[in-house]
């Protein structure tokens, strides 16, 4: 009797351990066919190597012998003839920063002035709109965590534009008439406590940049023909003029400017007099900017110097010396699709599968780059491939086990 008993508890435990064998196993293959996908999109994606680069212009600098507070009155970059005012001299401190005030209010009034008479505002763009007024927002609060207050006020104004816009778009009433009331009598005030005792005009066309660097003769155009990789160096180990105390910026004169880099050989493949290469001069691929191959010259097997020319001036560029930028090699555009996608078929074929449906398609890459993250395939049928070729918007699966071509998923 005893015996038959342990044999009960042997069986009884061994039909357990069945039982849990059999749910864990039920268990992983509920896992390994758990499906996620990610939908594709188009990016454009950027192949750069690092380039420390030295900006070269014809500049003319400016001093003024007037006496009294100078201030700046033209834009920088902003493009002056022979006899454009450029800076205004006054009498005194509280002269000169009740003028700075004046412009300021006369701005804001014209900006309030241009709500006021948007009565009815059709066929807006909200979405471009909403779009515009969150790269404000983020301008602002930028500038706030930068610590640079330098545009704060223009963009408070430009921000106030958009969304009262958007308030008439939605159909709401917006009156301005008490601000504009406000800033008028603030005007008036000032009017007769902000006169420039005289106005200093350019000698010379250009674009007006108010403050110079103290770099502006180490390297000039004149020396781009000629140009050596010691000269290179010279001018980026070289130390800043003092700038006077009489300066009041200074006028770059031409139609083009100049960046100077040394570069691996291997890298400047292709590169010959005229061909067009993006230049990243900022912190991302979208302060790129469009410059000309002007020279290229080999300084050994390995290193090669490269000059670009440009003829884009704006308030950044222009404020530019000795350069930590990025030169784009290559620009890819295509779909975006992470690694873990990625796929091969019985023969070897490289591709992804997508979920239609509840059905599983193989499909097809021409792949244009590849990354350690991810790849960019071309979204076009030109290429022969061995299955239908990857679209934009589908659903590539991202994580899932034994997948076949056809199969049923649910």
């Amino acid at each position: 009797m005893a015996s038959r008993e342990r044999l009960l508890k042997v069986l009884a435990a061994a039909a357990a351990v069945i039982i849990v064998a059999f749910f864990i196993a039920e268990l992983f293959t509920l896992t390994g066919r758990s499906y996620s996908t990610r939908t594709v999109y188009e990016e454009t994606v950027v192949e750069t190597v690092d380039a420390h680069m030295y900006i070269i212009r014809d500049e003319v600098l400016l001093n003024s012998d007037s006496s009294g507070v100078t201030v700046q009155i033209a834009d920088n970059a902003e493009k002056v003839s022979r006899g454009s005012p450029i800076a205004a001299v006054f009498s005194s401190e509280e002269t000169a920063e009740n003028y700075i005030e004046l412009q300021q209010l006369n701005q804001k009034l014209a900006v309030y002035t241009k709500i006021n008479n948007q009565l009815k505002l059709a066929n807006i763009d909200l979405e471009k709109l909403n779009s515009e007024i969150n790269s404000d927002f983020s301008s602002i609060l930028n500038g706030v965590y930068d610590n640079d207050f330098s545009e704060i006020s223009e963009l408070k104004l430009s921000l106030a534009e958009k969304l009262s816009r958007k308030q008439i778009s939605l159909g709401e009433t917006v009156d301005c008439s008490a601000e504009i009331a406000e800033i008028s009598n603030q005007i008036s005030a000032l009017n007769s406590s902000s006169t420039p005792v005289s106005i200093i005009s350019s000698e010379n066309s250009g674009y007006y940049v108010g403050r110079a660097d103290g770099f502006e003769n180490i390297l000039t155009v004149a020396d781009i023909d000629e140009l050596t990789p010691e000269m290179l160096q010279k001018a980026f180990d070289s130390e800043k003029s003092d700038i006077s105390s009489y300066s009041i910026g200074k006028i770059i004169s031409g139609y083009n400017w100049y960046a100077a880099t040394v570069l691996d050989a291997a890298d400047t493949v292709g590169f010959k007099k005229g061909k067009t290469v993006k230049l990243i001069l900022g912190d991302s691929p979208s302060d790129s900017v469009k410059t000309k191959v002007y020279s290229v010259q080999a300084i050994d097997d390995q290193k090669t110097l490269v000059v670009f020319s440009c003829n884009i001036v704006n308030d950044e560029l222009v404020s530019l010396r000795k350069v930590n930028g990025k030169v784009i090699i290559n620009e890819y555009t295509g779909l975006k699709i992470p690694k873990e996608a990625i796929r091969f078929d019985g023969e070897g074929n490289t591709g992804v599968f997508i979920r239609r449906a509840n059905i599983v398609n193989f499909r097809s890459l021409n792949v244009l780059y590849t990354d350690e993250d991810f790849v960019v395939a071309a979204d076009s049928d030109s290429v022969e491939l061995p299955y239908t070729h990857l679209k934009l918007y589908d659903e590539v699966i991202i994580s899932g086990k034994d997948l076949e071509n056809g199969m049923v998923i649910g």
